[in-house]
């Protein structure tokens, strides 16, 4: 199964980018695949006024539309998403391969969110908490999370 993680901004932190080196050779080794798309992020305006947020998180990740297909099973990750188990995590997953998805596909934002449209299409929303982290470090925890669902289903 092709996993894929679609992300504003880049990696810059050494740890963190190791780490998910070390868990995308884990993975690989299972007969998986993880790919980390990263799309450039947008310096966000002072001042920015509620109503253009919208129109901000559209303009940052309009090419996202392009990475994302029908035949993807679409993970958002937003702080309004479900908190699940691995467990349930993993059934999720079953149930993208049962249905013959091309790529379980999950989607992180930049500081403010993602745009309506992302979370209309995700078959599923995610959270890991109700509290905010450092997008950097939930990449490293969704990619660990990814490879504690391959290993439970195996």
């Amino acid at each position: 199964m092709l996993y894929r993680i679609l992300c504003v901004g880049k990696v810059k932190d050494a740890f963190f980018r190791d780490e998910i080196e070390e868990l995308t050779k884990q993975i690989h080794k299972t007969g998986n695949r993880l790919e980390m798309i990263e799309l450039p992020d947008l310096k966000i305006p002072d001042h920015l006024k509620s109503d253009k947020k919208e129109l901000f998180l559209e303009k940052e990740c309009e090419k996202m539309r392009a990475k994302i297909c029908n035949q993807d099973y679409v993970i958002a990750l937003c702080i309004e998403g479900k908190e699940l188990t691995t467990n349930k995590h993993a059934e999720y997953i079953r149930k993208a391969k049962d249905e013959e998805c091309r790529s379980v596909t999950y989607v992180i934002g930049g500081s403010l969110g993602l745009p309506e449209w992302i979370k209309k299409r995700a078959n599923l929303r995610m959270s890991f908490s109700k509290m905010t982290f450092p997008h950097q470090m939930m990449r490293m925890v969704l990619c660990e999370e990814i490879a504690n669902v391959i290993f439970k289903m195996q």
